[in-house]
């Protein structure tokens, strides 16, 4: 058993959390067996803490971001098609080298802790053999998928993309069912054929399913050109069998009332991406509708559309974005939204994503600042700041009670625990 004293915040759902300014959170095998005020906790486990200088958080769930991509964050078009043309094919083919799909994974998850992302789920390029890689490498709870693009696309990408069924049952083995997801890019990659076979396989398989939905206007648009015969878009995937409760679309951002009640009726979660929306000028997610309608969501970084893996940046453009439109977010959603919210949109939220008894001790530790006379005051200011100053804002990260990063990169970290 390990008995970690410092400030906690844990949060319990859109509305609250619980925070303890002096708190005990003990772990044992990994995971979390009390939580609360310190001096209750150490009369029932009166071990000699560890005492940490700061403010523990669970650690942050990113469920919608290319690691792929990562190298070339920050590189954008005027929108989100040509975007893909000019910056993000040509980089996705370079993962058909294995050394350079090594290398870049090992960095993407070591920025990924040191920001204070323990999971999440990723998109990798077509490439089956990248995708193996990014699950080997992996470090903290991850899903990840190929893409599958077998039309309107480079012919290079289109000849690496696996071809459905063909070849999935024996990916999904190797990366393990828990940790697969089928991952057709977007509708405009993929036949009506080929995203009914990915549904049907996704089904008998019991596997998670990632997407992209009405990102761009100009996507919507090309959509029903070629597939005149759905209703919309969300039809296109619908009728693909595509829509569960396993499911998380990416932005969501242009749907009609038709479509916001289909996703509802199939229990369906959105990946919801506030700085890559922003940064692509994509639109403003429908949040008031979001709220409204019950269709849950969660926090994503959309990396590399997404200028940052940070998700406390993420949280902070969820706020400024939506309250600049006149629509409020407290704090105590935006950090649900970046950790228990993502967790469930996993299939984990019984097993990670807060602090509560029984979680895997999955926690990040944050600067208690000077400021702030409140938690919710404490976490606005926690928020601020440049997205460079936020990736590297955590001053340590743990999965399952083993410390695997902290804020100087030249210290060598314990190796992360499999999940």
């Amino acid at each position: 058993m390990t008995l970690f004293r410092a400030a906690l915040l844990n949060p319990v759902d859109a509305q609250s959390w619980q925070f303890f300014d002096d708190g005990g959170l003990l772990v044992e095998d990994g995971v979390v067996r009390a939580l609360g005020r310190f001096d209750d906790v150490i009369k029932n486990y009166p071990w000699d803490p560890v005492k940490l200088d700061g403010v523990i958080l669970p650690g942050f769930a990113d469920i919608h971001i290319h690691w792929v991509q990562h190298a070339v964050r920050g590189r954008y078009a005027e929108a989100l098609l040509p975007w893909l043309a000019t910056h993000i094919w040509p980089e996705e083919a370079r993962y058909a080298d294995s050394a350079l799909a090594q290398r870049r994974a090992r960095e993407f998850f070591a920025d990924c802790l040191t920001a204070g992302t323990v999971m999440g789920m990723s998109y990798s390029s077509p490439h089956p053999m990248a995708a193996r890689i990014a699950h080997a490498a992996r470090r903290g709870d991850w899903i990840t998928g190929n893409v599958i693009m077998t039309t309107n696309a480079p012919a290079d990408l289109i000849a690496a993309s696996v071809k459905p069924p063909a070849d999935l049952a024996f990916l999904a083995e190797a990366i393990g069912r828990a940790h697969y997801a089928i991952t057709p890019r977007f509708a405009l990659n993929c036949t009506s054929e080929d995203l009914a076979a990915l549904g049907a396989f996704a089904r008998d398989q019991g596997l998670a399913v990632q997407t992209h939905l009405a990102e761009s206007m100009a996507e919507v648009r090309e959509v029903a050109r070629l597939f005149p015969r759905a209703l919309d878009y969300t039809d296109v995937y619908d009728e693909a069998g595509l829509l569960g409760p396993r499911t998380v679309l990416g932005h969501c951002l242009h749907l009609s009332p038709r479509e916001w009640h289909c996703l509802k009726a199939r229990g369906c979660w959105i990946a919801h991406c506030p700085s890559s929306n922003e940064t692509l000028d994509s639109g403003r997610f429908d949040l008031e509708c979001a709220r409204r309608q019950q269709v849950p969501f969660a926090l994503a970084s959309d990396v590399g559309a997404g200028p940052s893996h940070s998700m406390l940046h993420v949280m902070q453009r969820f706020r400024r974005q939506h309250e600049a439109a006149g629509v409020r977010v407290d704090p105590e959603e935006a950090l649900f939204r970046a950790t228990l919210a993502g967790a469930r949109a996993m299939g984990r939220g019984g097993v990670a994503g807060c602090l509560d008894p029984g979680r895997r001790a999955d926690f990040v530790l944050m600067p208690r600042g000077a400021r702030a006379q409140s938690p919710q005051a404490w976490f606005e200011e926690l928020l601020e700041g440049s997205p460079g100053e936020l990736e590297r804002r955590p001053l340590g990260t743990w999965i399952a009670g083993h410390r695997v990063s902290t804020i100087s990169r030249g210290t060598p970290s314990e190796p992360a625990l499999p999940c």
